[in-house]
């Protein structure tokens, strides 16, 4: 009898431990998606600030810089859920004491946040540059909106190695 009920426990842990490493991969995969969709706007971005050098007046400028504007706004709040979704993550390998999926979502979530912070200076950078009638100064904060951006974009690459790393530690865990 006494086996039989050790049978069925190691049976109902292994299958619990199972599903939460499902529920942890699947917090993952959500990052993921919302890096995707973060990345998407990002580059359309990007496509708006080359709109700016192309344009032929200041107010074809100022309107291309608020379009930008709009596409990163809207980035930075999916990059804003690849965070919150990279920290769940990190909650669940901790339930299930995979240190290493730990670690890793930990540091994708620290990545989205970097990335987070530096979207953040390019919204202004591109908000400023729609209140200049100067083309040296409306190029000055493209410029700098640019760079952030090039920043984010790393920020988020290594967000997605990090989401990467978690998944083989948690296949690790199972």
């Amino acid at each position: 009898m006494n086996k039989l009920i050790l049978f069925f426990s190691l049976c109902f842990c292994t299958n619990f431990i199972y599903a939460q490493v499902s529920e942890a991969i699947d917090k993952v995969e959500d990052s993921y998606d919302d890096y995707e969709a973060a990345f998407k706007k990002i580059k359309n971005a990007i496509s708006s600030i080359e709109g700016c050098y192309n344009a032929n007046s200041i107010d074809d400028i100022h309107y291309y810089a608020s379009d930008a504007e709009s596409y990163l706004s809207s980035a930075k709040r999916y990059i804003g859920y690849a965070y919150a979704e990279a920290d769940d993550a990190e909650d669940e390998a901790k339930d299930i004491d995979c240190s290493d999926a730990e670690d890793k979502s930990s540091d994708a979530g620290w990545g989205f946040y970097k990335a987070k912070m530096r979207i953040s200076d390019a919204i202004k950078e591109l908000s400023d540059s729609q209140w200049q009638d100067e083309p040296k100064y409306i190029s000055y904060n493209l410029s700098n909106a640019s760079d952030y951006i090039n920043q984010v974009i790393k920020h988020l690459e290594s967000a997605v190695n990090d989401l990467n790393d978690t998944i083989e530690a948690l296949e690790d865990c199972k």
